[in-house]
């Protein structure tokens, strides 16, 4: 099971940025005399961990959220957190994360169907994009 907090999410979202961050941090300038001036460090926290849903080669889509998960989980993104939220994998694997507002919308989504009037059940694609802390 997938959670963020306490919520429930589709097991199977696709973490998209899984490989693409290391934990090394640099700063690279030139100095006024022409010389390289480089910048080392472990980087302790940021690591982007963005979360999607999708549609493969056959059209089968895959990790759908329900509208009222999509409720809940704009619900969170919109308040201050205190604390980091425990995001925990299928995997069993769990980091504490904090919603990435400073990277585009922090809970995107995206109905497979446009159906009116909306039901709690309707099913959506959803990208999740959060931060390790």
């Amino acid at each position: 099971m997938t959670t963020l907090g306490a919520l429930e999410l589709p097991e199977d979202l696709r973490w998209s940025d899984e490989y693409s961050w290391l934990p090394t941090a640099s700063q690279v300038e030139v100095a006024c005399n022409g010389a390289l001036w480089v910048e080392e460090s472990a980087q302790l926290a940021g690591r982007p961990i963005t979360l999607e849903s999708g549609t493969d080669t056959s059209t089968r889509h895959w990790a759908l959220a329900t509208r009222a998960t999509v409720d809940a989980l704009r619900a969170m993104a919109a308040v201050v957190q205190a604390a980091p939220l425990v995001l925990a994998l299928e995997d069993g694997r769990s980091f504490n994360v904090r919603f990435r507002h400073h990277d585009g919308v922090a809970v995107e989504a995206r109905p497979v169907r446009h159906i009116v009037p909306h039901q709690a059940d309707d099913l959506y694609h959803i990208t999740l994009r959060l931060m390790q802390v």
